[in-house]
């Protein structure tokens, strides 16, 4: 893929995430209200437009770095580029479909299932990231052991980058753990359900919504909100919606709100 095309596909799909994960963020805002045929559609043309891709650009060896198979050929630095920027955004595409199957599954979900639908989203995202750190690496590989520069030119390039990728999958290694840890905590880790004679005392009515309260959270500020409503509050906070005291730890980046991370893994 050389030329205007390559620059052309690349402006496309790019353009076609960056909707994509504007879709599936409303969705997931939607709550209660999302239609299963709405989200079964949105999955359907994902996996088509992902098809689409694929088939065009069959020639192309984009699946040999899928597989964490180096190309047969040293790839010229631009159709590396390309074949790296293609499959790093195809995968964050599939990542979507799966999102969208997990807005399916908790579709009528609050207070408990709302949070794990929050949890399992992040540990969707944290392990797309920890594949998409190592998606370039067979390409990249190939590319740098290119005897043409020197073969002591060539083990250098080849070994820094190594080197500074396995840090780089450390600390993604990290994150995904972390994201796992969470979501087998079974406690709310910024508070705990509040009693009925702690809810009575508060007035049983929810300073986020306004509205009665369903499945309480004791934050340890000692304010009192709906599970659905604090939890929330907590995908982008850390403080309490009132009194601002710091309630979350900072632990690790939420990604409960649907989101996919936009920036480009292309080494």
């Amino acid at each position: 893929m050389h030329g205007f095309s390559g620059f052309f596909v690349a402006i496309y799909i790019t353009a076609v995430l960056f909707k994509s994960n504007e879709i599936l963020r409303k969705q997931t805002a939607l709550k209660g209200e999302r239609k299963i045929s709405v989200l079964l559609g949105y999955s359907v043309v994902f996996m088509l437009h992902i098809f689409s891709i694929y088939w065009w650009h069959r020639k192309d060896e984009l699946f040999y770095s899928l597989l964490m198979i180096p190309p047969k050929a040293i790839p010229p630095f631009w159709h590396a580029l390309f074949i790296i920027l293609v499959n790093d955004t195809m995968v964050r595409q599939a990542a979507m479909i799966l999102k969208l199957f997990l807005l399916m599954y908790y579709k009528n979900g609050r207070g408990h299932n709302f949070r794990r639908q929050g949890q399992m989203l992040t540990l969707v995202e944290y392990t797309l990231l920890l594949y998409r750190a190592l998606l370039p690496t067979p390409v990249w590989y190939k590319f740098f052991l290119n005897k043409e520069y020197g073969s002591l030119f060539s083990s250098l390039t080849t070994g820094l980058y190594l080197t500074f990728k396995l840090t780089s999958i450390v600390e993604k290694v990290q994150s995904f753990l972390a994201s796992v840890k969470a979501l087998s905590r079974k406690e709310v880790h910024y508070g705990s359900y509040a009693t009925s004679e702690q809810v009575n005392a508060a007035g049983d009515l929810c300073a986020i919504c306004q509205e009665k309260m369903h499945a309480p959270i004791l934050l340890r500020c000692k304010h009192i909100f709906c599970e659905d409503c604090v939890s929330e509050w907590f995908e982008r906070e850390r403080t309490c919606p009132l009194c601002r005291a710091l309630v979350r730890p900072a632990d690790l980046r939420s990604y409960g709100d649907g989101s996919t991370s936009l920036l480009f893994q292309l080494f």
